[in-house]
């Protein structure tokens, strides 16, 4: 484990190697920076990011931005042991409400968009088995046991699908998933 300032942050993951990094912040919004900046390095760890209060908004920007989970300060001394153990296997973590807040804020959103039919049409059948296993918030062990395969195939595969579909991270692939109607919303 090490501790620094955000600004460190790039050279301090280089060095450390770290599978999680937690940042925490009042709004979500300082963190943003950071969340970028990890992600921008070869093997960048999952960052999981404590806020004192966030928008739904600004939840969804780390997320599509590449935060592997958003988790309120109030209710993080209940949620962070799941949530490490999540974000570390390749999951999302986030607090109740934000999850509650980011499906119910404008469901007609999250439905059937143009053009994501025509994103998930290139993808291989093995993708879309990982795709539909992804989309249901599998990490990569969970998905490589369901399709007899590696989590390094997985990975490959998690790579691969969201290269094609131009999405910036898991959640962003789930998200183009679920608009294209490969899989259901979650309830």
């Amino acid at each position: 484990m090490a501790e620094g300032k955000r600004a460190q942050a790039a050279a301090l993951v280089r060095t450390t190697r770290p599978a999680v990094l937690i940042s925490g912040d009042a709004s979500g919004k300082d963190s943003l920076p950071l969340v970028e900046a990890v992600n921008a390095l070869p093997g960048a760890p999952a960052v999981l990011v404590i806020a004192e209060r966030v928008t739904r908004r600004d939840a969804g920007v780390l997320l599509v931005k590449g935060a592997a989970g958003v988790l309120l300060h109030r209710s993080a001394v209940r949620h962070l042991a799941w949530g490490l153990t999540a974000v570390s296997q390749g999951s999302r973590a986030l607090s109740p409400e934000i999850a509650d807040a980011l499906l119910h804020s404008n469901p007609a959103s999250l439905h059937s968009r143009p053009g994501a039919e025509d994103r998930i049409a290139d993808l291989s059948a093995r993708e879309r088995e990982v795709l539909a296993l992804l989309s249901e918030g599998l990490p990569n062990r969970a998905i490589a046991q369901a399709l007899h395969i590696s989590p390094e195939t997985v990975k490959d595969h998690v790579r691969a699908l969201c290269a094609k579909l131009r999405a910036a991270n898991r959640f962003h692939a789930a998200r183009i998933a679920w608009q294209a109607g490969v899989v259901p919303l979650p309830a």
